[in-house]
């Protein structure tokens, strides 16, 4: 399945000011456009990301996106006078690529993060025609002056997903419509649209008091278990089952790589460590998969409005040799975790026969994670 990424980036942001139009403006050290092709070129699922952008920015744009060597990146294409004309612009473009589905987003939308796409990719891989993410306001709402119920009101965010063959007939169909999102073409044809939970850091920038910040910090993960001497017991490390090896000792399935990671993920949210949450003596860890611990990471990190940016963890054992299932473990972690394998790094060394990992009597292992807060 071929997905494509079309990044809206045409306008000329006036309602916010500045030397340049805002998808161009640095902004708490990062460029809103830039970001944006970031976020997509870091799902492995984009097969290709075009940014569409106003007249007379092309050196601008160049200038902006030198230091990205992506092929996936492909030459813009400038907008037209409204969104809808500048998204139909983007459209044809990557027709020639023979796009399965197309995601398209707004540069200024540039708090976005990768688990809201990998959820948007999630759900039109299994057959919607068209996925948008939404939230519920949190203010009163009216509407003509008249009181409203908050909880029939939904607020759309974008990416929006769509097969590519319908929404470009929808864009040629519907030209002459005035629309502010895509989604709303669908709804006039009655195109099914599946609405799923947006993302309340993924704030739209208009105004400069829209800003907000992002705070990144790092957490470190230690953790160590001495093998079993249970024949039956199974090694398991990062969250893979390691066949033909000794397990290790422990209340769960003693899982030093993930209970570091777990440890690291804690110490950046600076929520304690593996123990407070998920104590030795509660009977419901007694043998379960550490990735149980991992899953209620992801929910603290939701719950602080924070991604993961990076994961560097090395294990130390004189065996297995770690190489041969990195990739496997890779795609364990960014499945439990919601995030891409790209920002996954693991590798595995030995302790030169020094040690309790030399002398085979254990494994250790040390994670650094690094997660950005939206402020």
């Amino acid at each position: 399945m071929r997905t494509f990424a079309i990044i809206v980036a045409a306008g000329y942001g006036q309602r916010f000011g500045g030397k340049f139009p805002k998808q161009f403006c640095p902004i708490g050290g990062f460029v809103p456009l830039e970001q944006s092709i970031e976020l997509f070129l870091s799902c492995e699922f984009i097969s290709g990301v075009i940014c569409v952008i106003p007249a007379g920015y092309l050196n601008v744009y160049t200038e902006l996106v030198a230091g990205i060597s992506d092929v996936r990146l492909l030459p813009p294409v400038f907008g037209g006078n409204t969104r809808q004309k500048s998204v139909s612009c983007g459209l044809d473009a990557i027709a020639e690529h023979n796009p399965d589905y197309v995601m398209v987003h707004d540069a200024s939308r540039c708090y976005c993060r990768r688990d809201l796409l990998s959820r948007i990719h999630e759900r039109v891989r299994f057959g919607s025609e068209a996925v948008i993410p939404v939230i519920s306001p949190v203010d009163s709402v009216r509407y003509d002056d008249i009181a409203v119920s908050r909880e029939r009101v939904k607020l759309v965010q974008t990416p929006q997903a769509f097969k590519y063959d319908t929404i470009r007939r929808l864009h040629k169909k519907y030209a002459d419509k005035m629309v502010t999102d895509d989604a709303s073409l669908c709804d006039i044809d009655g195109v099914k649209v599946d609405a799923i939970e947006g993302d309340r850091s993924n704030i739209k920038l208009t105004y400069k008091s829209d800003i907000a910040f992002a705070t990144y910090r790092t957490g470190h993960g230690y953790d160590a278990h001495r093998f079993s001497s249970d024949p039956k017991r199974e090694l398991y490390l990062m969250g893979v089952n390691i066949e033909g090896y000794s397990g290790l000792e422990g209340i769960s399935d003693a899982d030093v790589g993930v209970h570091s990671l777990v440890d690291a993920i804690l110490g950046a949210l600076c929520l304690g460590n593996i123990g407070d949450h998920f104590p030795e003596h509660d009977p419901k860890n007694k043998g379960v998969r550490s990735l149980i611990f991992l899953e209620h990471c992801r929910e603290f990190l939701t719950q602080a409005s924070a991604d993961i940016v990076n994961i560097d963890t090395t294990i130390v054992c004189e065996e297995p040799r770690v190489s041969g299932y990195s990739e496997n473990m890779k795609k364990v972690i960014a499945d439990c975790l919601k995030i891409d394998r790209s920002i996954i790094n693991i590798k595995g060394k030995t302790n030169e026969g020094m040690g309790f990992e030399g002398r085979r009597e254990g494994i250790s292992a040390t994670s650094l994670v690094t997660i950005r807060i939206i402020q």
